[in-house]
């Protein structure tokens, strides 16, 4: 009963307002790791300087040290009586100069978080006096929980700033050279979306990840267009369309045949290449006809932690006649989640979709003791029982039809050795 509290049928959920509301956000397990530090590590000879009160800080050097951040991460803890006082400015000005001092990088990212917010901080002339003291740019950026939902997210603004190393990067714009934004792990220059691209004539791909330095980063200032494969990336191609006037076309990670080849001839069209994906669709219906048959009967469930959109997930299974039972999102929807919303309304309205940070889902496991297979480390913690699937981010990046194939193979495996959420949290550190 608590946790149909917390739920609404795919029928009636037409607009945001319909989304169960929470008076009182919990922290779900959708929100584990904020994404600021691994966002402003991207960026090549960057280092990241995170300072705060030691409980905001005890949660990102778990996460330094899961995800191996400790050769670039840096934290200064602070007393609260320093901050009320602003005796830190001070503090977190000489901790900046003494590390830089020791450090090549050419980039600080100083991240702070929700008290300085609170406060009200102005870092403006902290900010500048750093930059004149280290000739290194500093740039700020927020893990602050807090203003979820109010503003553009901490790890969404902490992407767009590396705009700021384009700006005034030298262009020779190149019609065969494409940008891939919104990458965490870059996608193998050996998969499926590379040989597209190439064999329609484009000749240079650059995704962050595989950038060595900011020599080569800059070189994303001379493309001819930039394709975004998830929405973290939308601002900065924003601004790289509107001042350096290369333009962008946001197609996310998919999972569905349907929604694959659309991206793809949306793809072509703002390219003006001919893309031919029949050999690779092809291959990939074959391969994934008996890895969805693996699937008929069981019911699934799928969460908002995935790399993509749990709507669009669940569209791709009701299509090939699977059966989708519960979706765990959050009211934050994107945009172009609500034409695939309104089509599940036709084909599926039974299914369920639960807040995922709503404070009646906390503790709640038994409402979802019937879920063979949950997408997710999220749904997985409400499916106890389940199957897990994470799709993580932090996985593997795949795209086209091969990501479809990949997502199958690792239900295949999940299936045949299912692992525990305890082991995926503290062994395989997708959660923190």
């Amino acid at each position: 009963m608590r946790a149909t509290q917390a739920s609404i049928e795919m029928a009636r959920l037409t607009r945001r307002e319909d989304f169960p509301f929470a008076p009182l956000e919990g922290v779900g397990p959708n929100l584990a790791g904020w994404g600021v530090i691994e966002t402003s590590l991207l960026l090549p000879e960057s280092l990241s300087i995170m300072a705060g009160p030691s409980a905001c800080l005890r949660h990102s050097a778990f996460m330094a040290h899961a995800r191996g951040f400790g050769d670039r991460f840096y934290m200064l803890c602070l007393e609260e009586v320093d901050m009320t006082m602003g005796r830190h400015l001070e503090k977190i000005e000489k901790a900046v100069r003494d590390i830089a001092a020791t450090r090549p990088e050419k980039a600080i990212f100083l991240i702070v978080g929700c008290p300085d917010y609170i406060l009200g901080t102005d870092f403006t002339g902290v900010l500048e006096r750093l930059t004149a003291a280290t000739g290194r740019r500093v740039i700020l950026g927020a893990m602050a929980p807090i203003t979820i939902g109010l503003k553009e997210s901490p790890f969404t603004s902490a992407y767009t700033s590396f705009y700021e190393f384009l700006k005034d990067a030298p262009r020779h714009p190149d019609p065969d050279a494409v940008n891939l934004l919104g990458t965490f792990m870059p996608l193998s220059p050996d998969g499926e979306f590379y040989d597209v691209l190439r064999a329609a004539g484009v000749s240079r791909l650059t995704q962050i990840p595989l950038c060595a330095d900011l020599a080569e980063f800059s070189r994303m200032a001379s493309a001819g267009h930039s394709l975004v494969l998830h929405p973290l990336a939308n601002g900065m191609a924003g601004r790289m369309e509107k001042e350096l006037g290369i333009p962008s076309l946001f197609v996310p990670t998919a999972y569905g045949f349907g929604a694959i080849a659309a991206q793809y001839a949306k793809i072509g069209e703002a390219l003006g290449r001919d893309l031919d994906t029949t050999a690779a669709e092809k291959a990939a219906r074959e391969a994934a006809g008996p890895l969805l048959d693996a699937l008929r009967g069981k019911t699934i469930a799928i969460g908002g932690a995935i790399n993509g959109s749990p709507y669009e997930l669940a569209l791709a299974f009701v299509d090939a006649g699977l059966t989708v039972d519960t979706i765990f999102g959050r009211g934050t929807f994107k945009p172009y989640e609500w034409k695939l919303i309104e089509r599940l309304r036709e084909v599926a309205p039974h299914i369920r979709v639960y807040n995922v940070s709503h404070p009646n889902l906390c503790g709640e496991t038994a409402a979802f003791d019937h879920v063979d297979v949950a997408y997710g480390v999220d749904a997985g913690m409400f499916c106890a029982k389940a199957v897990n699937v994470p799709l993580s981010r932090y996985q593997e990046q795949h795209y086209g039809y091969e990501n479809a194939v990949w997502m199958l193979e690792e239900t295949r495996q999940a299936m045949a050795h299912p692992v525990s959420n305890h082991d995926w949290i503290y062994r395989r550190q997708f959660l923190i």
